[in-house]
């Protein structure tokens, strides 16, 4: 039977034209272009051209890419039809048939209302696919044959493209509405099939990589269902399920399946009960939708089934009375009243099929089950009553045979078709990897969409701003500028103003050449202002330079003109330069500019706007206003014209013929070589940078020689040759010839030069120059340091390079010679030099050289001037650098010079007694018996002292500035070998030091009384233990270690030098050593170990005081007025009382006491008197006694010492103190200064 047409006619066309995909492009393409012509003013697309433009554009790109997905699809199309054909044929014969019906059915296709858009092959590929897949024998092809769908195929008897002898591989039913694939059985039931049903599979993933299939349709007959055991329905449901996964997992896809239960009417009852059914309701749909739980598989659609097949059989319950009332047949009543049970009792067997279908497995992915449904062709068979007693057994109606009737008609499938299937194509998702993919994918696509789209606006809309800004810019300064005309501002504004206006020159000249991306792309508008700007800001710069420069350039020649007439020499030369300059200027500006120099012109300019305008510019710094005047200046030459019958945008300077006249008159003089010469030096001293020691050092040489002194570049040879020499002869030969400035060039434009003028000048200059040539060098070399050695085996490490034949001083040598030793005639010297590299550049091996070097000799005996012009030095070096030269200069086979190699060896020997000092085990015993022998002058043999004198008797015959200069630079490593050898010594005598003095000292002396007035009493052993002269621990020590490096000189410890350079002892420690001696001189007696002293004591009368006394220790002098006289005390006393006490006793009976107890109670009472020398030994001391009554007693003793020691001035024994180290934290070695050691 063939299924009718949906739609048809004018209905059907207008349908198709308004649903179609390309009604709805087209529809988007137009909105976009109304957007552009009603909108595009809003981003910059402000005229009709540029809005055509930008909807020409727009429709090209949906065109192409219209043009490309119809080309893709029907490619894709084309492909899938050739390899369908192909899969689905036996033979070539089979495949030649299936392929001309495959082009006959889709040719007829292009009158399908679904393909607004898809013709032929491009339908196959774009219309939705479903497949029915089931066992054999199922109803599958019953199923589309009376599914009442449009086939619009030619042939009325064959409605789709099959292999001969019925489904063979697939059947394919062409539909306007859809593709379907009708699936052998075998690929359901037979396992060894497997491989042909995957290989079919992946042909359709190939071609419908995106969408292969829109739904799978699974047809199951009641019939074997309901006749079928547990097992063998679970074996059903068992290759179903794999045939579904195979699907999910082969396409990559989850699509909606529907369950489709065929040949319903097998079911006992099924004809009789809608046998009263018209057509269309045989077309409505039966069974369970089960999408809207299933879709987010929350809820259990086996479970459900069973609730919907419950409310089908309700439904059916409660027609059948109504059907019965109907029949008029007793038989069919029968079996319509029955129906609902059968129906119920088949259920049962359904429903455990569906529940094992339904079941969700771990190891597979769950299927999206869309719906159960019932259906039923026009086959035939016997119906199957599941139960023989029930509702009729009620009646007492009696079982019979029934018969089944032809059944012509198809119930419940056309609208299973169309308003489920086809409802639901768009439903298919991918699997859960692809949609785990596409969920990124799409997340991506949507974010890089928006992203896209949000740059294209803000693109779009910087690009408007970005060209609103700058013209709103352009006229904002314009404005300001002529604002600040009008107002007359001061001319600092108007620069100002004029600056911020180049600025915007500089851009729109800058987005000429290239424009920002964000201009490119977009809306520019610039260059239409470029012309108009540039005129405003040439008028304002005739206004704030060209007038202002021209006054003051004249300005400038008078005053100049004002200096000649005075008749002051030192003004005419310092003004000369300034003078020639300022006239050069106003002449290149003005009558010459075909002269224009734009270098120098830039410098006076620039040097006019920083006094007119008062700015500072300073050409080193890279500050933005120094950069944009630059470029202003730069700006303002470049459009000065050189022709002056056509003038440029900047006018020319007004000339002044008499200005120029008196100048020139002026300059017309005799110059000055010393301002000259000033002159060349600070034009070049900035154009190469000054050079420094370390750059002419090899690497493993730049520790050991330092100097911060950089030489300038002018005073190198190098600098003399290319530059100082050249220019001293143009300067000399210019000021003396023909010069356009002073009017004196010929009509060929030759300069005649006064010759003899010119070399005077040229000498004169030469003098100066020469002089602060030799004078940078001697202070070069005069401030080169050998750095102190850290330890003996870095001093080792250093003599080896300063002895080394390739060392620091062989290359310092090398450098002086290279720069000392300066061409009188330098460009005659580089021609001689190319001359004599032209004959040697030949020889290739030493054998070739020698005959080079033959040849070369031979020369120079034909020529005496080809060899004199490469040996003149500069005459006015040749005696100041002549004994330097002694040092420097050697022979071709030698490395070195003479003196140099005499010296470099007495290094090599002190580095060999370092070397062995340095890896002795006892390096710092050898390191003290070193120092010791050298300041005790036991030294004739020692290697150092024999360099010494070498580098005396080498320096002592030359001239003073040379000597000083070698003295100092050669023995400086020896001073700093003795340095690291005394280091070593100092670490030996401060370990024992430590260990046998300061220890004690910190212990028993240090801080104690009478060394310190606030603290405890030092015990008199102690003191004794530690001061006395013959067995004390200070003298012992300094007697036995430190005697060999000190001295006394007239009671004032010193250390001993070697020739300027000490060991370094801390000045604490010589200042501790001179007052221990006085210490120990007033605290001992001679020849004594014990602390004591004798002194006598006489009192000194008072008036109101009746007596006096002063005693300790058992020893006393009581004064009661009577004749005074000198009586003898020594201290400590023997009494076995450590007391000390004075009183005074005035006439009223007042008494007044000082007592003090312990060892030094005598000079703790004498440290309260005011002590105050007389004569000799002789003291006066005096107390103020003072009491509550607050009147004092004045007591008064005179003191004779025993010896001369100041025991009695408390100051001499506090002021005593020792280091806790015997040199400095940083030990300075004592060492004479520079001019000493001149």
């Amino acid at each position: 039977m063939q299924g009718r047409v949906n739609k048809s006619g004018l209905v059907h066309f207008l349908l198709g034209l308004v649903s179609s995909r390309a009604t709805g492009q087209l529809i988007g393409l137009i909105a976009v272009l109304s957007i552009i012509w009603f909108a595009g003013r809003i981003v910059g697309l402000d005229t009709t051209d540029k809005k055509l433009i930008a909807m020409a554009a727009v429709t090209a790109v949906f065109i192409v890419f219209i043009f490309i997905r119809w080309l893709w699809t029907k490619r894709s199309g084309d492909k899938l039809a050739s390899e369908l054909a192909s899969h689905n044929a036996g033979s070539s014969a089979e495949l030649d048939e299936i392929k001309e019906k495959m082009q006959e059915a889709l040719s007829s296709l292009k009158a399908s209302h679904l393909g607004a858009g898809y013709r032929g092959n491009t339908a196959l590929y774009a219309l939705p696919w479903y497949m029915i897949i089931g066992p054999s024998a199922t109803g599958k092809s019953t199923l589309f044959a009376n599914s009442g769908l449009h086939f619009p195929y030619s042939n009325s008897n064959e409605l789709h493209i099959q292999g001969f002898g019925g489904t063979r591989n697939c059947d394919w039913w062409f539909s306007d509405q859809a593709i379907l694939i009708d699936t052998a059985g075998r690929y359901t039931t037979e396992q060894s099939e497997n491989k042909e049903w995957l290989s079919f599979l992946s042909l359709l993933k190939k071609y419908r990589p995106k969408l292969p299939i829109n739904g799978v349709m699974v047809a199951i007959s009641v019939a074997d269902v309901l006749t079928s055991d547990s097992e063998e329905i679970r074996q059903h449901v068992k290759l179903v399920r794999e045939r579904i996964e195979e699907l999910i997992t082969q396409l990559g896809v989850i699509f909606p399946v529907y369950i489709t239960f065929t040949k319903t009417d097998l079911i006992s009852g099924f004809e009789p009960f809608f046998n009263d059914l018209t057509e269309k309701e045989r077309e409505q749909v039966f069974g369970a939708y089960l999408l809207d739980i299933s879709e987010d598989q929350q809820n259990d659609p086996a479970e459900m089934f069973e609730v919907r097949m419950e409310e089908l059989y309700q439904r059916l319950c409660e027609q059948r009375l109504s059907k019965v009332a109907r029949e008029r047949n007793e038989h069919r009543k029968q079996l319509i009243l029955d129906f609902p049970n059968q129906f119920k009792s088949a259920s049962t067997k359904l429903t455990e099929f569906v529940n094992l279908l339904f079941k969700a497995n771990p190891y597979q992915e769950v299927p999206w089950f869309a719906g159960v449904y019932f259906t039923s062709g026009t086959q035939e068979g016997t119906p199957i009553e599941r139960i023989t007693n029930g509702v009729r057994d009620q009646f007492g109606a009696v079982v019979v045979e029934q018969k089944q009737e032809s059944i012509t008609q198809s119930y419940f499938i056309n609208r299973v078709f169309n308003d489920v299937i086809f409802k639901l194509q768009d439903l298919t998702r991918g699997n859960r990897k692809k949609r785990l993919v596409g969920r990124w994918l799409k997340g991506l696509t949507v974010t890089s969409g928006l992203a896209s789209i949000a740059a294209v606006t803000a693109l779009l809309i910087t690009s408007y701003t970005s060209n609103q800004l700058l013209l709103n810019q352009g006229e904002a300064r314009v404005k300001a500028i002529v604002e600040a005309n009008v107002n007359k501002a001061k001319d600092e504004q108007k620069l100002a103003a004029t600056l911020d206006l180049f600025e915007h020159y500089q851009s729109l000249n800058n987005y000429e050449k290239q424009l920002p991306w964000y201009f490119i792309f977009g809306i520019y508008e610039g260059d239409e202002t470029l012309t108009s700007v540039s005129q405003v800001l040439f008028n304002q710069l005739n206004q704030l330079i060209t007038l202002p420069a021209e006054k003051q350039t004249l300005a400038q020649l008078k005053e100049f003109e004002a200096i000649w007439s005075a008749d002051d020499a030192d003004a005419r030369a310092a003004s000369r330069q300034a003078y020639y300059d300022a006239l050069k200027l106003h002449l290149m500006l003005s009558a010459h500019p075909e002269h224009k120099d734009d270098e120098f012109a830039k410098q006076q300019l620039l040097s006019f706007i920083s006094q007119h305008f008062n700015i500072e510019i300073d050409a080193q710094a890279d500050s933005p206003i120094t950069s944009q005047l630059n470029d202003l200046v730069d700006l303002y030459l470049a459009n000065i014209s050189t022709d002056l019958e056509n003038p440029g945008e900047i006018l020319f300077w007004q000339n002044n013929e008499t200005a120029v006249l008196n100048a020139r008159n002026s300059l017309n003089t005799q110059p000055e070589a010393e301002p000259l010469y000033q002159q060349i030096i600070s034009s070049f001293a900035e154009r190469k940078k000054a050079i420094q020691l370390k750059q002419f050092m090899t690497a493993k040489n730049r520790d050991v020689l330092k100097s911060n002194f950089s030489i300038p570049y002018v005073y190198t040879n190098a600098g003399w040759q290319e530059y100082v020499y050249p220019e001293i002869k143009r300067i000399s030969r210019l000021v003396f010839s023909g010069d356009w400035v002073m009017g004196t060039s010929n009509e060929s434009g030759q300069n005649a030069v006064d010759e003899a003028q010119a070399d005077a000048l040229a000498k004169a200059m030469r003098s100066y120059y020469f002089k602060d040539y030799g004078n940078t060098w001697f202070a070069f070399l005069n401030s080169i340091k050998v750095p102190t050695f850290r330890d003996l085996n870095d001093a080792s490490i250093n003599f080896a390079r300063l002895s080394s034949t390739d060392g620091p001083l062989i290359d310092l040598m090398t450098l002086v010679n290279d720069n000392i030793v300066v061409a009188d005639k330098p460009s005659a010297v580089s021609a001689n030099n190319d001359k004599i590299a032209t004959i040697l550049s030949g020889a290739t091996d030493t054998a070739a050289k020698k005959v080079a070097k033959g040849k070369l000799a031979k020369q120079v005996a034909e020529r005496p001037d080809f060899s004199q012009v490469s040996t003149v030095r500069a005459p006015e070096l040749e005696t100041r650098f002549a004994d330097l030269r002694r040092f420097s200069q050697h022979d071709e086979d030698k490395q070195m010079s003479d003196y140099m190699s005499q010296y470099i060896s007495s290094l090599s020997s002190i580095h060999s007694d370092i070397k062995a000092m340095a890896a002795s085990n006892e390096d710092d015993a050898q390191a003290m018996v070193f120092v010791q022998d050298l300041l005790s002058g036991n030294s004739q043999d020692n290697a150092l002292q024999s360099s010494w004198i070498i580098i005396e008797s080498q320096t002592r015959a030359l001239d003073p500035e040379t000597k000083d200069t070698l003295d100092v630079l050669f023995k400086a490593p020896l001073q700093s070998g003795i340095a690291s050898i005394m280091a070593k010594a100092r670490s030996q005598l401060n370990e024992e030091w430590e260990n046998q003095v300061y220890t004690m000292y910190s212990s028993s002396i240090a801080g104690k009384y009478p060394f310190n007035l606030t603290g405890p009493d030092a015990a008199i052993a102690d003191v004794s233990e530690f001061l006395n002269s013959e067995t004390g621990v200070l003298w012992n020590f300094i007697n036995s270690q430190l005697k060999p490096f000190m001295k006394v000189r007239r009671g004032v410890w010193e250390e001993k030098q070697w020739n300027g350079v000490g060991i370094g002892f801390n000045q604490e420690l010589l200042d501790g050593l001179t007052k221990a001696n006085k210490v120990t001189r007033s605290l001992f007696l001679n020849g004594s170990d014990a602390a004591g002293f004798n002194f006598q004591m006489m009192p000194v009368p008072q008036k109101g005081i009746r007596e006096t006394y002063l005693g300790f220790s058992e020893q006393g002098y009581r004064y009661r007025n009577e004749p005074e006289e000198w009586r003898n005390f020594s201290w400590p006393g023997r009494g076995a009382a450590e007391k000390a006490i004075l009183y005074g006793l005035d006439n009223a009976g007042r008494r007044v006491t000082i007592e003090q107890d312990g060892p030094w109670a005598l000079l703790k009472v004498l440290n309260q008197a005011n002590v105050k020398w007389i004569k000799g030994t002789e003291f006066l001391a005096t107390w103020e006694l003072v009491d509550k009554s607050e009147q004092s007693l004045k007591v008064q003793f005179s003191l004779k010492s025993g010896r001369n020691s100041g025991i009695f001035s408390k100051y001499m024994l506090t002021s005593f103190a020792l280091p806790n180290s015997l040199f400095a934290p940083k030990p300075q070695l004592a060492q004479a200064s520079r001019a000493s050691v001149q």
